[in-house]
């Protein structure tokens, strides 16, 4: 079965952000303090505290990794992630079938990059040496990272399928990757990373997206991507030959989706081209537009990103819009439409967005099919930007209390998974068939305690007598979400809220 080019599938860590070219005025480190926030991507955050939080697939809300400290910048992955602590060891943490998190060490140091392209993933460190590892077959797990041997000096890594007729006019596919070494050269391979060849005519670059460089003399440079069933170059497919990119000039940053490219000039700028889409799923169309062309009706651009069928582009005044393309050809004077306002850094996703705004709070955008805003829900998309919930850690007599999935705020309250807390305080957890959540234990005053909740209709008991909740439980993914406050007073605890720390520390004798 012939193998598709699926650039999509690729999965970008370090490099497919287009860099700002305008610093906002409001410091990321006033939002830190005002958030508690000190980085995130489209997928993850670190906390000031140096505690690491994930979202996606099985996590509604941001959910702390357990047992890591003192993070300085993340890498998710399949099922789990590598991170880097301010000491640079690494460290990789896997999700279970029930969504607890596995740690183990790397032996590697300060990564500063991350690239997967099923199976294989590569990870670049800032002394220049490349590690690989591939996932199993089940996509459940892998090995240890292994340094690649031959391989140094690199700076950036990027990469995508190819395939052609070549060798006696067999079908043939390959994996490129494309090495941007410190010195401003790109190497690349095709044979599993067994051999690397010089791409020829590039020097002093800068950035590498797929198959463009942008030099930093501002021009950009491109090279055939063998994707037909005719070969487009004769001899060795490894050896690949750069040629300057017409159109475009005083270029600062690069974005390239393999399909869709972008790039912001030094005037601040959006210019487009490649392909736009019209249709969903089987019935996708593309249209491709070769010639670079600078959109009228946004200037100031300080970043931008392809997310699913828009492009969504960030000005120096500190607002996002979104344009779409899905359309037969894309306009100079498309229209961009107002997303979100006071916005100082945005981490882009190939279907989703994630937006800090400048009071260091995380607003999300497009798909949400898993989880990816880290909303609290499931709900397939969102047009309009909603607020992503906050990492809150909750301790028990100090220590730090894991959950598969974090706290969900609804209307001021807290509500947590059912199984996660109150069998650490002495209780009794069970759960129906009909939804119905059944806490037996012991009340402050020392008596038997029995509290029973119906998370569809919200009816609750306490020993029998009827109690009134001041918001309804909730069900989300599977899981039933409780008031934390309300059930663990019950169960004798001083609860207290600490707004500095994020942090509902719960005390129990």
């Amino acid at each position: 079965m012939m193998r598709k080019r699926n650039l999509l599938m690729s999965i970008t860590m370090s490099m497919t952000a287009i860099l700002s070219v305008w610093t906002p005025a409001y410091s990321s480190a006033a939002s830190a303090a005002a958030s508690g926030i000190a980085s995130y991507g489209p997928d993850y955050l670190i906390k000031g505290d140096g505690s690491l939080w994930v979202w996606g697939n099985t996590k509604s809300v941001p959910t702390q990794v357990q047992g890591l400290s003192d993070v300085k910048s993340a890498f998710p992955l399949w099922n789990g992630g590598l991170a880097v602590t301010k000491d640079g060891s690494v460290s990789r943490w896997e999700t279970d079938a029930k969504g607890s998190e596995i740690l183990s060490g790397e032996d590697m140091k300060n990564i500063t990059g991350v690239q997967g392209m099923y199976p294989r993933y590569l990870a670049v460190t800032g002394e220049g040496n490349v590690y690989s590892t591939e996932v199993s077959s089940d996509g459940k797990t892998a090995p240890p990272f292994t340094q690649i041997p031959g391989l140094d000096h690199v700076a950036a890594i990027s990469q995508y399928y190819e395939s052609n007729k070549l060798n006696n006019n067999k079908y043939s596919s390959w994996e490129r990757y494309l090495f941007l070494k410190t010195d401003g050269t790109v190497s690349t391979s095709i044979d599993e990373l067994a051999t690397f060849k010089p791409v020829a005519n590039l020097k002093d670059v800068v950035q590498l997206e797929q198959n463009y460089a942008l030099r930093k003399d501002g021009s950009v440079w491109t090279w055939p991507v063998q994707d037909s069933y005719e070969p487009k170059t004769q001899g060795d497919p490894a050896q690949v030959k750069a040629v300057p990119f017409a159109g475009l000039k005083d270029i600062k940053s690069l974005y390239n989706n393999g399909r869709t490219r972008l790039a912001i000039d030094g005037q601040s700028r959006l210019w487009f081209w490649g392909s736009t889409v019209t249709g969903y799923s089987d019935g996708t169309t593309y249209q491709d537009q070769p010639i670079p062309v600078v959109f009228s009706g946004i200037s100031k651009v300080t970043d931008a990103y392809i997310v699913e069928q828009s492009i969504v582009a960030l000005t120096a005044d500190g607002k996002a819009y979104a344009a779409s393309i899905a359309a037969d050809r894309m306009s100079p004077n498309a229209k961009f439409t107002l997303l979100l306002s006071d916005v100082q850094s945005m981490k882009g996703d190939r279907r989703h967005i994630i937006m800090q705004k400048n009071d260091g709070s995380l607003w999300g955008w497009g798909v949400n099919k898993n989880a990816e805003l880290g909303y609290g829900t499931y709900e397939f998309s969102y047009k309009e930007p909603v607020p992503m919930q906050k990492p809150i850690s909750v301790t028990l007599n100090g220590e730090s209390v894991a959950f598969t999935n974090g706290v969900i705020t609804r209307n001021g309250q807290n509500f947590i998974p059912l199984r996660s807390l109150f069998s650490k305080m002495g209780a009794t957890v069970g759960y129906s068939t009909d939804k119905v959540a059944t806490i037996t234990g012991t009340a402050a005053d020392a008596s038997p305690l029995t509290i029973v909740i119906n998370t569809v209709t919200g009816a609750t008991t306490v020993n029998g007598k009827s109690v009134t909740l001041a918001n309804k439980p909730f069900v989300v993914n599977g899981s039933a979400y409780l008031p934390l406050r309300f059930i663990s007073e019950q169960l004798g605890a001083k609860v207290d809220w600490l707004p500095q720390e994020s942090r509902i520390a719960i005390s129990l004798k």
